[in-house]
């Protein structure tokens, strides 16, 4: 035993007085270790996009995106085309929200429009409650459902008597919805082995783009009736337009940033373009009336904007 202790002394203290030339030794030899990233969590991300709701100010969005737009998978979903077209889509909502408040009527506001918004967010955003990707998506998916079903209720309840009539309102949404699902059956996102809940999700997905290209088709069969629209609801056509053509570039943003799908760009792109082109004439209108005077209302032609 006292041999055995002796030996392990011993070994010690050799290991001891080796030990700072074998680290010398391992420093010339080998390269010091790199330094490993910190993975980012889901629950990481979402905390960044916690610095949206910390302030009102615009800037602060701005500089969430530019940093989320450096982290992998999040370029397509935080850049300035994007975000201006989701403000311009808000302030859509609320421009028709203060003219309910205000005017106390929904004079010139097609019910079947909305009705059809509310089918495209439905069926777009079915995944909301299982399928996070950040606070901002998730709170921006609430908003539009939540508020699109608020001006229903108004349109329906509290203003019914100054509703515009739809004569052809039934036929023209059952054509529309019809011919989007039709669509989305021929031509969809869908791969194959994705599962019949991963097929069912992207034909939904694909029909509610298909239905909002042309859900603005009732609105403009009221304004083809109409010689002048109100400054409110002007800007309420306006702004939800415009979120579109935001929404157009930031396709091509994504497409070049992170690629995405032809079959994806090409649904996007083609709805885009039909959903921008249905509103043309009314932009031009729209800004010939509004460069004497912003708080002006818009006058149409005689024969209407159709």
């Amino acid at each position: 035993r006292d041999v055995s202790c002796l030996s392990m002394r011993t070994a010690l203290l050799l290991l001891l007085v080796a030990a700072p030339s074998l680290c010398q030794e391992a420093a010339r030899g080998v390269p010091p270790p790199k330094k490993m990233a910190p993975k980012v969590t889901s629950f990481a991300k979402a905390k960044k996009a916690e610095g949206l709701f910390e302030t009102m100010g615009f800037g602060a969005v701005r500089r969430m995106a530019e940093r989320q737009a450096q982290e992998p998978g999040h370029a397509h979903m935080f850049n300035g085309f994007r975000l201006a077209g989701d403000f311009l889509h808000l302030a859509s909502l609320v421009f028709l929200l203060i003219q309910f408040h205000t005017a106390k009527s929904q004079a010139g506001i097609s019910l079947k429009t909305q009705e059809l918004y509310l089918v495209v967010f439905l069926a777009r955003y079915m995944d909301i409650f299982w399928n996070f990707m950040s606070l901002y998506n998730t709170v921006m998916k609430l908003l539009f459902i939540g508020t699109t079903v608020y001006i229903i209720y108004m349109m329906r309840k509290p203003l019914k008597q100054t509703a515009t009539m739809e004569p052809n309102g039934l036929r023209i949404c059952g054509a529309l919805i019809a011919g989007s699902l039709v669509l989305a059956l021929i031509y969809n996102d869908r791969y194959p082995g994705g599962g019949f809940y991963n097929g069912f999700a992207e034909i939904a997905w694909t029909f509610s783009i298909y239905l909002e290209a042309v859900a603005i088709v009732p609105q403009m069969e009221v304004l083809g009736r109409a010689k002048i629209v109100k400054n409110l609801t002007a800007n309420y056509l306006f702004a939800l337009g415009a979120y579109r053509v935001f929404y157009l570039l930031n396709y091509g943003y994504r497409f070049a940033v992170d690629p995405i799908s032809s079959r994806e760009l090409t649904i996007k792109a083609f709805s885009a373009v039909i959903q921008t082109a249905l509103y043309a004439r009314f932009f031009m209108m729209y800004l010939e009336s509004k460069q004497k005077n912003l708080g002006a209302d818009v006058v149409l032609n005689p024969k209407g904007i159709v």
